[in-house]
């Protein structure tokens, strides 16, 4: 009998994993914009996502946890040359919802199942992708409490994991694998951003282990200058997993987001005194020519955005 194909979880249904197609596995379209200004998200975040058309982009992985999607119900309906993946869980403390903080392990286990089973609001968009995130190498005690939950979800309906874990990683994945989550299905995200010059040999070595376990790394911060330092570190990690043998274990995404101020859009800025904006194409646009220029092939690229995106949601 033929095997079944894996389904994944998209904002209008569910597809066959075989369609996912080329990945962006780190973004952010449903922030929690003023609701009230819906045409204006719409038309802003469907302009946005048009730009990706030239770039063949499939899938686009929204890591919002908490996103509503009433709001967005003329983007979902309107936008039909992607699939856009949501997501559930918890991001860090300041934007947790207060129940959470009180509710036990198996109350949020079964609050979050139902938005996973269910769907979420009136559109009934059913997450793909479980969030959670931890500010330093050491656990709250809240954020313990998330990762089991995040591991027991994961197991309940065998959906990837995706980490906020710019400090610790190491621990992080550690923790998961502890509460029985399965690190071929996990990616822990920015760590980039804790290396420098002085620790990037030790900082190396532990993210080794981390892909050691199965776990993938995203990486999203390239800078904007290509002989900055941010740009030759990141490119360094990539290349050092390469070269190590996980090119199957590197994923890249722009991390990107946009929000109102002054009543105005704006796209995120790498730095508040930057003028530069880090927009939806910045993958396309400072990753992979920092990758390129150290000599990752056409294929090296195919394999970080189409293949191993796969093997994250198979």
């Amino acid at each position: 009998m033929e095997e079944e194909m894996k389904k994944v979880n998209t904002v209008k249904g569910s597809i066959d994993v075989e369609e996912l197609g080329l990945t962006l596995i780190h973004e952010h379209i449903f922030n929690n914009y003023p609701y009230y200004k819906e045409q204006e998200n719409t038309d802003f975040a469907l302009k946005q996502l048009n730009l990706l058309k030239k770039f063949n982009v499939k899938t686009i992985v929204d890591l919002t946890p908490y996103a509503k999607f009433s709001p967005y119900k003329n983007l979902i309906e309107n936008c039909n040359d992607f699939n856009i993946i949501s997501s559930v869980g918890f991001y860090l403390d300041k934007f947790v919802p207060k129940q959470y903080k009180i509710d036990n392990v198996e109350t949020l286990v079964n609050k979050l199942s139902k938005k996973i089973e269910c769907g979420v609001g009136s559109e009934k968009c059913r997450p793909g992708v479980i969030k959670i995130a931890a500010k330093n190498e050491s656990l709250s005690r809240n954020e313990l409490k998330f990762f089991e939950v995040a591991s027991i979800l994961q197991q309940k309906y065998n959906i990837p994991i995706a980490t906020h874990s710019p400090k610790g990683a190491l621990n992080h994945i550690k923790t998961l694998i502890n509460f029985g989550a399965d690190p071929n299905h996990i990616y822990l995200s920015h760590l980039e951003n804790s290396f420098n010059e002085e620790n990037f040999n030790n900082s190396m070595n532990n993210m080794i282990k981390v892909t050691q376990t199965g776990a993938s790394i995203l990486l999203s911060n390239f800078g904007f200058n290509e002989n900055g330092k941010r740009c030759i570190n990141s490119a360094d990690i990539a290349k050092y997993l390469k070269d190590y043998g996980y090119l199957n274990k590197i994923l890249i995404s722009a991390d990107s987001y946009w929000l109102w101020k002054n009543n105005q859009i704006k796209i995120r800025e790498q730095r508040k005194n930057q003028k530069v904006e880090k927009n939806i194409l910045y993958t396309f646009n400072h990753i992979i020519p920092a990758l390129r220029k150290l000599n990752f092939s056409e294929e090296d690229i195919h394999e970080i955005l189409y293949v191993n995106p796969y093997n994250i949601f198979n």
